[in-house]
């Protein structure tokens, strides 16, 4: 099969699995490498779909250009994200969940203030209670009462900034490949921007052979994934579980990866 690639990608692994009910530290977890298939999205986005994978590339264009620029983000990248997931998604409203939240490769030489580390292991980010916490934590009592008697969906919208290649792509698995014994549901508790701790659900994955994995090679700026973290309807895809992986062929000059991501909800009249 051309366009993939091998690669080694970090699971939940456990020696002995947790008994029903428990939730193990997602910051903690014992974790090993796995070696996969990859494939490349790259010239083939039209064959992904939300509702059936789970994710999509989509052009994005941008007028941002400083994305360490924390008040350039909140001003101009907010309110693009925002138009972008509407358009894509066909819902009605969005609203922000968290803030944008940069990554870079452990290779950068530098850091800049706000910027973090990949995410190294495959995980999603909320459960269906976390996803309703986060929505009353979001919204005004009154209208979070409303939003939960009808549809809602969390997304990602992940965009790499740094020039291609990704030394530290981002790899989606295709929901449909993952079955129920894969989720391992855990619990983190971390201190948010407003210097609050909080707690609440998320997931991490045991490795299985019929996992599928995509990525899209070389992304440029101008482009970006936009994936689902839960999705309230049943019948539609709901976690799409992600982790960056190292690519070994990509060229020992090339930058180091650096990225944005925003969480979002989105409101449907359903």
């Amino acid at each position: 099969m051309s366009g993939q690639l091998h690669a080694t990608i970090a699971y939940y692994d456990p020696p002995v699995r947790p008994p029903a009910g428990a939730r193990p530290d997602f910051t903690n977890l014992p974790l090993g490498g796995k070696a996969v298939r990859i494939e490349d999205m790259r010239g083939r986005a039209g064959e992904f779909s939300l509702d059936r994978e789970g994710f999509v590339v989509v052009s994005a264009p941008t007028q941002v250009r400083n994305f360490h620029d924390r008040a350039e983000v909140a001003r101009a990248y907010v309110p693009e994200v925002g138009e972008l997931l509407r358009a894509v998604t066909g819902c009605r409203a969005t609203a922000m969940l968290n803030a944008p939240v940069v990554r870079l490769s452990s290779r950068a030489s530098q850091r800049p203030a706000g910027a973090t580390m990949t995410g190294d292991f495959v995980h999603a980010d909320y459960s269906a209670p976390a996803a309703e916490l986060m929505l009353r934590r979001t919204l005004p009592p009154e209208e979070a009462e409303a939003r939960l008697r009808q549809r809602y969906s969390i997304f990602n919208v992940w965009r790499a900034f740094s020039a291609p290649p990704q030394d530290v792509p981002l790899a989606l698995c295709d929901t449909r490949s993952v079955a129920p014994r894969d989720k391992q549901h855990c619990s983190i508790t971390l201190k948010i921007s407003s210097g609050e701790v909080m707690a609440w659900e998320n997931i991490a994955y045991l490795h299985s052979g019929e996992h599928r994995w995509c990525y899209c090679s070389d992304m440029r700026r101008d482009e970006a994934y936009v994936f689902r973290g839960f999705d309230s309807d049943p019948a539609r895809a709901e976690q799409v579980p992600h982790s960056a992986f190292q690519d070994e062929t990509c060229p020992p000059d090339a930058p180091p990866r650096a990225s944005i991501e925003i969480r979002m909800f989105a409101f449907y009249d359903e």
